[in-house]
Formats: C-alpha cells, structure tokens, sequence
C-alpha cells in the first residue's frame, strides 16, 4: 500500500524566541533564516536540506536534559568533521555543553550540547571503521 503521506517539510520546535533559535540553528549549519514573522510568533530555518520551523510560546518552559521534570521532547544529531571544532562553533553561538555526556560511559565520542532556549543537539563525529 503507498502511503498518503508523502512528504516530510518541516519540524517545529518551541521556543522562548523564534526568530533567535532560528538565526542559531541557521548560523550553526551554515544555512539561512528563510523566514521570520514576529506578528505570528514564527520564524524559519534551512538547514542541511532541511527546514526547521520555530513558534514563539508564551511561557515556555526551559528543557532540563537528563531530567524529565521539563522533558526534552527532541533531539537533533548533526555529524561534523571535527568535534573540538565544532563544539568550539557551537558555543560561540549561544550553546553549553551539557553536564551529562553519556558518550563517555559507554566510550562513544559524541557530545551532547543544549541550545540557547536549552534543547539539546548531538554532535557526532564520522564513525570509526
């Protein structure tokens, strides 16, 4: 049977400002802000051939990774070359490096961040072998 969805053309992530997630994302990836419309609380990313889309929420409540108390809802995996560098990118943006990094209980090499409204991203360097 084929489906009646064909297409995937965003995914939304709340924020305590659109339009500032959306230039950090933008500005990590090297993509653009496509989009930025303060009257609807909304603002637009392309990033790595896909769009991220942004809503303003009126109380929103910060993610506190591990807990669940305020459960982070998502995460996004980004590959990169180079993780010092781009750990380095990252938080000349605005991101942290979450105190947790379960990479290194396990002995895996990737490293968990927190964006500025708190959400946290993975950046995961080219797998071994």
């Amino acid at each position: 049977m084929t489906s009646p969805v064909t297409e995937l053309i965003a995914f939304t992530i709340d924020s305590a400002d659109a339009a500032a997630l959306a230039r950090f994302y933008a500005d990590l990836t090297g993509g653009e802000v496509t989009g930025d419309y303060p009257e609807y609380g909304y603002a637009s990313a392309s990033v790595l051939g896909a769009t991220l889309n942004f809503q303003t929420v009126q109380d929103f409540a910060r993610p506190q990774w591990p807990g669940q108390a305020h459960p982070q809802q998502f995460h996004l995996d980004f590959r990169v070359p180079d993780l010092e560098a781009a750990t380095a990118h990252a938080e000349s943006l605005g991101a942290s490096v979450a105190d947790t990094q379960p990479a290194a209980e396990v002995g895996g090499a990737w490293r968990v961040m927190l964006d500025p409204d708190g959400h946290p991203f993975c950046l995961c360097p080219p797998q071994e072998g």
